[in-house]
């Protein structure tokens, strides 16, 4: 379990939230084959906003968001659409530097953070007071919103300008 945690951490980078606030706000960028104009992400709702690896670490309902579309997963293809929204960045507790001591406060005496265990109840603790959370995997930077949310899509020339590409 103590090789899990490790190799976890391993995972966070040292992103900046910082540098994806601009005016107070942060833009997330979300990936769905929905085809309509907007649409209401509900972490609520169901399990598959998760990567299967997420969920093992903590079953906390969430959706997961990108701030740089630049960064996205390979498996996130041309053609699949890019929705958007904007939140103020008061509202993403930042992980990566954790000002507040979440990981401290919660972590087991001799086991650490343990998935499904401590990780979810500092989560649901981090829930409490922020909308979401902002930390950093090895590729990427994410944010995971506890709340429900409405996004828009984006034109397919918007999508291709965020992320770097000509092609559309």
């Amino acid at each position: 379990m103590k090789n899990f945690v490790e190799n976890f951490r391993s995972f966070l980078t040292e992103a900046e939230m910082g540098q994806y606030v601009e005016d107070g706000m942060v833009t997330l960028y979300h990936y769905t084959k929905n085809p309509g104009p907007t649409l209401e992400l509900d972490p609520e709702y169901k399990k598959s906003y998760h990567s299967s690896r997420e969920f093992e670490i903590a079953q906390t309902p969430r959706v997961f968001f990108y701030v740089d579309p630049k960064q996205r997963e390979t498996f996130f293809r041309r053609g699949i659409p890019l929705f958007t929204t904007q939140v103020p960045a008061n509202k993403i507790y930042d992980f990566r530097n954790d000002p507040e001591g979440y990981k401290e406060k919660h972590r087991h005496p001799t086991y650490g953070l343990r998935k499904g265990e401590e990780w979810n109840t500092m989560l649901e603790d981090i829930r409490d007071s922020y909308d979401g959370i902002f930390y950093s995997l090895s590729n990427f930077d994410v944010v995971a919103w506890f709340q429900p949310i409405e996004v828009t899509r984006t034109s397919p020339e918007e999508q291709a300008q965020l992320e770097g590409s000509q092609e559309r």
